[in-house]
């Protein structure tokens, strides 16, 4: 029996023809292994959630695990996550977490034509445009340290969530535009966004670890104080099992102390 109502797990795989014969008593998701597409079940028939075959997607999502749940998960003037003179000196990038319980408030359509498909724990779009045979680009479950209890000198630990690259094919190409509002606490100050990334062989060992980075931001003389929104595009390849199996979260440095405000990831497959 389907039993699917969210993509927290993978989606049950029939052919088209089988697909024509079910009919759930509730809201379903399956893959369709003839059109290579997600299919969900709305009540009254079978509808497409996501790209057809070989078709590239995106997905969005807000759920970064610190927005403050005193202001509805929006960021206070001055408020958000320090990057402390400690991080500086250890020379840290500072992982962000995601939260499932941030999604569930933030990731909600605000839109009514075409109406959303109702799937929770996908992303804002709820299924719609992602891309071929790809079930969810988030997982926001994930738990680092109940993962891997032991582990060490990662800079994964203690974090929660990640993008997820389970259903993805080689020679798919990810790309992450990370939208976060900088605070300067001083004059001159360099910041480095990253996907921190660290690969997994098939028994989900950590292989290597290292940040993905785009262009260093600097903020000079004036800026201590103001806040400035960044929208940085990161990329990688998908080119074997260990990058279908990676780890990734974004991740900033800094030179100086500052206050990063999170504020969304537009996670795209292009083939």
């Amino acid at each position: 029996m389907i039993r699917n109502t969210s993509f927290n797990v993978r989606p049950d795989r029939h052919t088209s023809a089988e697909i024509a014969l079910l009919k759930p008593e509730e809201s379903v998701i399956v893959y369709d292994t003839d059109e290579k597409v997600n299919k969900f079940w709305n009540g009254t028939e079978w509808i497409n959630v996501g790209g057809a075959s070989g078709q590239s997607g995106y997905s969005h999502t807000g759920a970064f695990a610190d927005k403050p749940t005193s202001n509805n998960y929006v960021w206070q003037s001055g408020a958000g996550v320090n990057y402390t003179q400690a991080d500086v000196n250890a020379d840290t990038y500072k992982v962000l977490s995601l939260s499932r319980s941030v999604h569930d408030a933030v990731d909600n359509p605000y839109w009514s034509t075409p109406t959303p498909s109702g799937i929770s724990g996908i992303g804002l779009f709820q299924g719609a445009n992602l891309p071929s045979g790809v079930s969810t680009l988030f997982d926001y479950d994930f738990d680092y340290d109940t993962a891997y209890p032991s582990s060490s000198g990662t800079g994964f630990e203690g974090s929660t969530g990640r993008i997820d690259l389970s259903d993805l094919q080689y020679g798919d190409q990810l790309r992450v535009r990370f939208d976060f509002n900088i605070i300067p606490q001083i004059a001159n100050t360099t910041v480095e966004p990253a996907l921190w990334y660290s690969n997994r062989d098939d028994s989900d060992n950590i292989t290597f670890t290292f940040p993905l980075t785009t262009q260093p931001i600097f903020y000079g003389g004036g800026t201590v104080g103001n806040t400035y929104l960044n929208r940085v595009e990161i990329s990688a390849w998908i080119t074997s099992n260990e990058d279908v199996n990676a780890l990734t979260l974004p991740a900033i440095k800094s030179d100086n102390p500052v206050i990063i405000q999170p504020l969304g990831l537009l996670t795209t497959i292009i083939r």
